[in-house]
């Protein structure tokens, strides 16, 4: 009788200890948090920026669609003055619009403060007025800094192409990783601008072009030209290697042992541009100089940074794709 007690007992005992280990875990055990999410997960919001400049309401549904399409957040240019129809009468050379974009140094107030924190990708939209971005776009891109940021621009127009509106805003801004840009009209389809952002997807998991002074590697914002293409394209089939050599007190310059295409403007340099000249030598700048040049891109260091690592001596470039 008392081996069955004590059996009996052992039983209940194991049944209890079951039940109890298929409890669900207290809603704060830190065990019970749920997985994280696989490689379809949209990516945070906040990475993903749609800022854009519309005056007559075509560019902000393409603006629109494209932030539904990725789940970045929405941010309009606000220009301290309003736009009204007459300013943008094209066939008017006296109307606000006519007397800026024939003035290349115009540069309209912006209503808004717009911040680029914690953003990764910006999708930066406008009008073609004149055949170029209006100069409200200058304002916005040469006022904030985009190291980090992967910026792709878009454009609407009636008939006209993005045309150089592209170049030039990457040229103002000085900083970041500017693809090519495109234009849509503003009837755009949802379908196929779903199509360009995924071939935009594609175009940001591409190799990046990475720059190294005597082994060190430096930040670079590159430009969206067809010389620094033909570069990337040249380091396709290995890495690149030049001699620097230290000129004039203010640059260092070698060559590349090849050409690339050029489009040549003079230009005033500042400390940490990069340029071609004479469409076969690199030159990078830790000073000031006026020539013609190709600009290639902008080294994100600081000018007392760049005296340190190009003012003493000759150096040694490394160009690599990864």
């Amino acid at each position: 009788m008392v081996k069955r007690f004590l059996l009996a007992l052992l039983v209940v005992f194991l049944l209890t200890g079951m039940t109890g280990c298929g409890e669900k875990p207290h809603e704060n055990d830190p065990q019970e948090q749920l997985p994280a999410g696989d490689n379809d997960t949209p990516r945070d919001a906040d990475e993903i920026l749609v800022i854009f400049f519309s005056a007559t309401g075509n560019t902000e549904k393409v603006a629109e669609m494209i932030a539904s399409i990725t789940g970045g957040k929405l941010i309009r240019i606000i220009a301290s003055e309003p736009y009204s129809f007459e300013d943008l009468n094209y066939g008017d050379k006296t109307s606000r619009t006519s007397i800026e974009q024939n003035d290349q140094s115009a540069r309209p107030g912006i209503e808004n403060e717009i911040s680029l924190e914690g953003c990764k990708t910006l999708y930066l939209g406008y009008p073609i007025w004149w055949g170029q971005a209006p100069r409200i776009m200058d304002s916005f891109v040469e006022s904030h800094d985009f190291t980090g940021i992967t910026v792709i621009p878009f454009c609407t127009s009636g008939s006209s192409d993005i045309g150089k509106s592209d170049d030039r805003l990457a040229e103002l801004a000085k900083s970041g990783n500017w693809l090519q840009g495109k234009r849509f009209p503003g009837s755009v389809s949802r379908s196929m601008l779903e199509e360009w952002i995924r071939e935009v997807g594609q175009m940001e998991k591409e190799k990046t072009m990475r720059l190294y002074i005597n082994e060190t590697e430096i930040p670079v914002s590159w430009q969206s030209n067809e010389a620094v293409s033909a570069l990337k394209d040249l380091l396709s089939s290995g890495d690149l290697t030049v001699e620097m050599s230290m000129y004039g007190g203010f640059e260092q310059v070698g060559p590349l042992g090849t050409s690339l295409p050029r489009d040549d403007k003079q230009t005033v340099t500042g400390p940490g541009d990069i340029v071609l000249y004479s469409g076969n030598q690199i030159v990078i700048f830790y000073g000031t100089n006026s020539w013609s040049y190709t600009r290639l891109g902008h080294v994100d260091l600081s000018e007392e940074e760049l005296a340190e690592l190009l003012g003493h001596g000759d150096v040694i470039v490394k160009l690599t794709l990864q």
